[in-house]
């Protein structure tokens, strides 16, 4: 048997099991399907605003980087500015409403960080 076929039979069983693994955990979970799609949701949309946060993170420390090697402390002022408002949007489309848990407290982060010196309108100062 060729080393490609012994691949895709083993990916296959991989893919197969991952697949009833997932039906039998959903059939046994103690939610149900409303709480469970709720969780989910809610995982989701915690994934969504990491990621936003981890990749203006990174682009943070790339800029820093490249300020350091151009001897320049404003370059990249635009594209820094950019990368903290996009962290901001990402949380406000996440959907995070004010009654969800650690929402007021992730937002105020987000536009302390898109805008340090600035809050909008209607939410609470520190």
């Amino acid at each position: 048997m060729g080393a490609a076929k012994r691949l895709g039979r083993f990916a296959g069983g991989g893919l197969l099991g991952g697949a009833i693994g997932t039906a039998v955990a959903i059939l046994y979970a103690p939610q149900t399907g409303d709480e469970l799609r709720g969780r989910i949701a809610d995982r989701l949309r915690a994934a969504k605003v990491a990621g936003a946060e981890a990749k203006a993170a990174k682009e943070d420390e790339l800029i820093r980087k490249f300020r350091a090697g151009v001897n320049d402390p404003d370059a990249l002022q635009d594209e820094e500015t950019k990368a903290r408002h996009e962290v901001a949007e990402a949380v406000a489309a996440a959907g995070l409403g004010v009654n969800a848990p650690g929402a007021i407290a992730a937002q105020e982060t987000s536009l302390r960080t898109a805008e340090p010196n600035t809050m909008t309108a209607g939410t609470p100062r520190s």
